[in-house]
């Protein structure tokens, strides 16, 4: 039952991934960034656009998603890889991002104890710029 397990996370059409529902389980960081207005009207275009064909697409996605570590030998990465993760993430666990770091060989794993779920996508182009100039 992959919808139904989208419903219960996301509500019928993604409704807990916005207003006060979504606002109740983010970090303080999240929340300022949520506070952005230019922020705030990209995100919100692409949460609408996430849930344009309910949530059918976005549970299509996830499970596409799902087989990605088993398709391909994680040792076998030659290139640099940085994992970012927010201390303060109240949505995905850090644990999430230290296994995955272990896992990638050579993995730089950076922490932004102050950041969240959202907040730290940030921080995400200046990783990028770090990694080409490696």
């Amino acid at each position: 039952m992959p919808l139904a397990a989208a419903v219960h996370a996301h509500g019928e059409g993604g409704s807990k991934m916005r207003g006060p529902a979504m606002a109740a389980g983010l970090a303080p960081s999240d929340l300022a960034l949520f506070g952005d207005p230019e922020w705030t009207n990209n995100a919100g275009a692409a949460f609408s656009a996430m849930f344009a064909q309910g949530l059918e697409g976005y549970t299509d996605d996830r499970l596409a998603d799902g087989p990605g570590w088993i398709t391909f030998d994680v040792t076998a990465i030659q290139c640099p890889v940085t994992v970012l993760h927010g201390g303060s993430d109240r949505i995905v666990d850090v644990i999430h991002a230290r296994h995955t770091a272990e896992l990638v060989p050579h993995a730089e794993l950076v922490i932004f104890d102050h950041l969240g779920h959202f907040s730290i996508t940030t921080k995400v182009v200046p990783a990028i710029s770090n990694l080409l100039h490696r």
